[in-house]
């Protein structure tokens, strides 16, 4: 299942700007998560986020922003695998489509 979220905000900067689009993949309970790559998440205390997984531990996901002022990876905290709703792999914004 595919689904198509606003960006809102700047942490993912330069990689994605406020307002682009992003179309994601419905994350699977059986998905094989790859550092790196770009993952929408339902955090606990800020609600929905677009961040880069960064690592994985036996304490869960690690997420950070690529804009050096977005929330820290040790503010965010761990996630949980069940709080992902899926890997970006497409961006549309005014210049066009880019895979990611």
């Amino acid at each position: 299942m595919f689904r198509l979220i606003r960006v809102d905000g700047d942490s993912m900067s330069p990689a994605l700007e406020n307002g682009d689009y992003i179309l994601i993949k419905k994350a699977r309970s059986q998905v094989k998560l790859r550092p790196g790559l770009i993952y929408v998440v339902n955090h606990d205390r800020l609600g929905r986020i677009i961040k880069r997984l960064k690592s994985v531990d036996q304490d869960g996901l690690w997420f950070s922003g690529d804009n050096p002022a977005s929330t820290s990876t040790q503010s965010l905290g761990p996630a949980r695998p069940s709080d992902l709703n899926g890997r970006a792999f497409l961006r549309i914004f005014p210049q066009g489509i880019r895979l990611i």
